[in-house]
């Protein structure tokens, strides 16, 4: 099945909703099998010409994305970016455009299910993980978190030997400093192959989300 769906392909399907059905699930919002961070996603399941459909988007504590309301009713005119490849029945939705909204909805955060190998999500096509703003907020949350590390180490070092505790404050916030830079050349290296057309390969899937839906203005995206 995993040669099946890495063969998979971002394609259109046009027509209206029926059999909507909204549930949720529960999923880690860290890589770790022993993270205990956990978001609530909602799913949203129904029909399109007589093809099964789920589109996943926030509900709660999914980082640096909010709760969307979708414009999704039985009888909507739809035109959805689906994968090729279904699983368990179902076609992932990655995008989705409502006849009667002018914003094209992404589903970024749908990601978090790439830590949920049961499933086998991680073989099909992948976004990447921030779109926008999010991208900037998470590089202003790490940078928080490697200011109080700085801190910390500068207490921990106060009081011993003027030597070893230099040596010592140099040496942790050198590993937080790399991690910081190396971090942020991650971020900022996406950006530039976007803004270049040197798209990575989670770009180009937008890329495809993009054109099979006809979208030119990326300031009309809805990340959820």
């Amino acid at each position: 099945m995993k040669d099946r769906l890495a063969r998979a392909e971002i394609v259109r399907l046009d027509g209206q909703v029926a059999g909507l059905e909204y549930g949720t699930i529960w999923v880690k919002t860290e890589g770790s099998q022993y993270g205990v961070t956990k978001g609530l996603l909602r799913s949203f399941r129904f029909q399109v010409n007589g093809t099964s459909v789920v589109l996943y988007s926030p509900e709660s504590a999914i980082p640096f994305y909010r709760k969307v309301e979708l414009p999704l009713a039985n009888g909507d005119d739809v035109c959805l970016a689906i994968a090729s490849e279904a699983l368990d029945g179902q076609h992932l939705v990655y995008g989705l455009r409502h006849a009667a909204d002018p914003h094209v909805y992404i589903a970024f955060a749908a990601g978090s299910l790439e830590f949920q190998p049961d499933r086998q999500m991680y073989y099909l096509p992948r976004l990447p993980r921030f779109w926008g703003k999010s991208r900037w907020r998470q590089a202003s949350r790490f940078g928080i978190a490697a200011a109080m590390a700085f801190c910390v180490f500068r207490y921990l070092a106060h009081g011993e030997r003027g030597e070893d505790g230099l040596s010592t404050y140099v040496v942790m916030n050198s590993i937080v400093a790399l991690a910081l830079a190396a971090y942020l050349l991650t971020i900022v290296y996406g950006s530039l192959r976007w803004r270049l057309n040197l798209p990575t390969p989670r770009q180009r899937n937008l890329l495809a989300v993009l054109h099979v839906l006809e979208v030119s203005d990326t300031g009309k995206i809805c990340a959820v």
